[in-house]
């Protein structure tokens, strides 16, 4: 059935969907004019990128066809319900499209509430999402949070699964999941001060969903408790911060000694074996189940996701028991604009403002080795209260007794920081971390939490029986 006159339609009406260019652009390969077939795809951008480069089912962008152009024609009816079922739709596949784990087939039953184009556009444009299933497995901020997991809107690094995997099995769909936008900056996707409720998704049953916007202005609504759920998020971000430290140093952990720890006192221990700083008691609950993820990655996912839930309320707030945060940590040093970002994957978790030494300051990659408290033997010397050195060399990230020396070129090539930014990092990266020193890459925006991250150390992690010498 041809339906490029409802889609060409469709597309002069509304040019910036990409998903609408797409499709109108097979309709015009399918029927042998390339040329008017590779404009559209053109216009399509990353949309088409995304189907023509993954392995993305034909029944799944088939199905959205039909859908498009069913709902096109009853817009010429009723146009405002046809609208805003549409771009509800959009939204969904828009976000599950570039997925490598793409669903095998589709929900047709599912139901969905408006939101609008603009707000799907953006959502693609600019998210990868974390998702947070307020179910009843864990207490946060007063609301009760559940699985979540990534949905990507563009090409990146991948998804472990997808909306779109979790709306073909609505059995598993939790009551109601609440959609989390991150702010892109570049490359990096912003985390935790920036991100806001796109929108919630409610199962309401036999495959039926409700989806509710967020945004005021493209819903025409008052949508109700978008702070409460910001603040929910913001909590669950919280979390998932002290599972990328302990990810982290479990796996630098394996990484020195080839093999996963017994217990996190391995982790802790008195300097220099001190491969992480502190505890908390998140930590302490997810540590067997994240050392059995680890131990036996892919396998017996359902299990752990149960022994998750029943041990660990941070662990059961990401789907299948995995972390959000769970590719290692790193630190990417920008000599341009004097910050200190700290990473995981493509999610910028920290970026601090840096004192260097211009061409003093060394480029290239180097690890965190000794990890050390009060470097001067105290807390108030050249080196300030905490250092990490970098690799074997006479270079290390340290505070300092200077503080107005941060965002300058004044040190003789070590990376100088505040205090209460030195220690917050201090306590989130393990020793084995991998440190990247160049020119560029990372924003102009300081991107630092109002409550900083903290942990409670066990051991001693100063070193009396040496004298640093860094190149302050």
């Amino acid at each position: 059935m041809d339906h490029s006159p409802h889609l060409k339609s469709y597309v002069k009406k509304h040019p910036d969907n990409k998903m609408a260019w797409y499709l109108l652009g097979k309709e015009y390969e399918s029927s042998g004019q390339e040329g008017k077939a590779n404009y559209c795809f053109n216009r399509a951008g990353e949309v088409f990128e995304a189907f023509e480069h993954k392995q993305i089912p034909a029944d799944v962008w088939m199905e959205y066809q039909d859908k498009l152009v069913q709902m096109s024609k009853e817009k010429e009816r009723r146009t405002a319900r046809a609208r805003h079922l549409l771009t509800a739709l959009m939204v969904l596949l828009l976000i599950w499209v570039p997925s490598a784990n793409s669903p095998k087939h589709s929900n047709e039953n599912a139901a969905v509430s408006p939101v609008t184009e603009r707000a799907a556009a953006d959502n693609v444009k600019t998210a990868e999402v974390p998702i947070v299933d307020p179910t009843g497995t864990a207490k946060i901020g007063g609301t009760n949070v559940g699985g979540v997991f990534t949905a990507q809107g563009r090409k990146g690094s991948g998804a472990e699964t997808t909306l779109a995997d979790m709306l073909t099995k609505t059995d598993r769909l939790p009551p109601k999941t609440t959609v989390l936008g991150m702010e892109q900056s570049g490359s990096w996707l912003l985390w935790r001060n920036g991100m806001q409720p796109l929108l919630s998704v409610q199962n309401q049953g036999n495959g039926g969903l409700a989806v509710q916007s967020y945004d005021a202005a493209a819903c025409a609504c008052k949508p109700p408790d978008r702070e409460s759920l910001r603040q929910a998020g913001l909590e669950w971000a919280a979390g998932q911060e002290e599972l990328a430290v302990l990810n982290s140093s479990m796996l630098a952990f394996r990484s020195q000694h080839q093999r996963l720890p017994q217990s996190l006192d391995e982790l802790t221990r008195n300097f220099p074996d001190n491969t992480m700083y502190g505890t908390t008691e998140g930590m302490k609950k997810a540590f067997i189940p994240m050392r059995s993820l680890l131990a036996s990655p892919g396998q017996g996912a359902d299990q752990q996701a149960r022994s998750s839930a029943e041990n660990s309320p941070l662990l059961a707030s990401s789907l299948h028991g995995r972390p959000f945060l769970g590719q290692p940590l790193r630190i990417v040093v920008d000599k341009s604009k004097h910050r200190l970002g700290l990473l995981s994957g493509n999610v910028l978790i920290r970026n601090y403002p840096v004192g260097l030494g211009g061409e003093k300051t060394p480029e290239g990659k180097f690890v965190i080795s000794d990890k050390v408290v009060n470097p001067n033997g105290k807390s108030n010397g050249e080196f300030g209260s905490r250092g990490m050195q970098l690799s074997a060399t006479n270079y290390a990230i340290h505070g300092t007794n200077k503080p107005d020396s941060i965002g300058k070129n004044e040190s003789l090539g070590c990376v100088r920081m505040g205090k209460t930014d030195v220690e917050e990092l201090f306590a989130l990266v393990p020793s084995g971390t991998e440190v990247v020193i160049g020119t560029g890459g990372l924003p102009e925006q300081v991107l630092v939490p109002g409550s900083r991250f903290m942990s409670e150390p066990k051991h001693d992690q100063t070193n009396p029986r040496k004298t640093y010498h860094w190149l302050n």
